[in-house]
């Protein structure tokens, strides 16, 4: 492996972690406005909020280096502050990390349907760094850009939430549970019908030809996410159907599954980062017209 496709693979993986660490932030508060007010929550939205920071600033640096080609200290040091003031990439990075700061804070001062909705903002304008929004201007990246707005606020809202989830079924009194889990699969069904609906258009568009999916890295991890999406919809499936039902004499079982979902819905967003640091097959067409 050349040391330009480690640092690729280093990337998605900081990207992956940054993008998991702030929809789980965004999760606990959105959770405390929908289901249950219970002091964990707060702690989950805090400690996601610094794995977010700390990823988020290995991705910038590792971007920096990307962008600047700089090989030692003084050259990236140089290029850090060029690159957080003067590219997309920087500003919108430390402004989304900027509004899931202060919607915490607003959390915190008891304006905690205010800070739900700003944190949902910082999760979707990672849009802006998307396929879709190197290509705005043009009518793939703008339908791109579009599905990408869908995509990730879909994600946000089911998997995004999953954590928070976990926690309130293993904490929340007995009573609380079925309207919880009520609430949570109707929210659910909708992002899962925007996820798969707005995946498949990208693929589509970014992939460009069956062949692609197996051929090119992009391709197979395009694969390897959307098999992960379908199993979390079967996982869905049961709790909606099996397990809720069943509530609250099934608390052990259901958290154990929940537990699994959770782990899959994080590794779908690992998966995420990864695809978003490679060149689509088709993006290089499309971008030259």
């Amino acid at each position: 492996m050349s040391a330009g496709t480690a640092l690729i693979w280093l990337l998605g993986g900081a990207r992956g972690g940054h993008l998991a660490a702030y929809f789980c932030a965004f999760g606990a508060l959105w959770a405390e406005v929908l289901w249950v007010l219970l002091e964990a929550l707060r702690r989950l939205a805090w400690g996601a909020f610094g794995l977010a920071a700390l990823a988020g600033g290995a991705w910038f640096v590792g971007e920096t280096i990307n962008f600047s080609g700089a090989a030692d200290w003084a050259g990236l040091s140089a290029a850090l502050p060029v690159v957080l003031t003067q590219t997309r990439f920087g500003y919108v990075l430390a402004g989304r990390l900027g509004m899931l700061l202060g919607a915490l804070a607003l959390a915190e001062l008891g304006a905690r349907r205010a800070g739900a909705w700003l944190a949902l903002l910082g999760c979707v304008a990672e849009s802006w760094l998307g396929h879709g929004g190197a290509m705005l201007g043009s009518a793939e990246g703008d339908v791109l850009f579009g599905c990408a707005l869908a995509h990730v606020g879909a994600a946000a809202l089911w998997m995004g939430t999953l954590p928070a989830l976990l926690l309130v079924v293993a904490k929340a009194p007995e009573a609380e549970l079925a309207p919880v889990m009520r609430r949570f699969s109707k929210l659910g069904m909708g992002c899962v019908v925007a996820i798969l609906a707005t995946a498949l258009v990208q693929v589509w568009l970014l992939v460009g030809r069956v062949g692609a999916l197996v051929s090119s890295v992009y391709g197979r991890l395009a694969l390897a996410k959307f098999a992960l999406l379908l199993a979390l919809l079967g996982l869905a499936w049961v709790h909606k159907f099996r397990l809720t039902p069943a509530l609250p004499a099934s608390r052990a079982r259901f958290l154990r599954s929940l537990a699994v979902e959770t782990g899959v819905g994080l590794l779908v967003l690992l998966l995420a980062g990864f695809l978003l640091q490679f060149q689509p097959p088709a993006m290089a067409a499309m971008a030259g017209g």
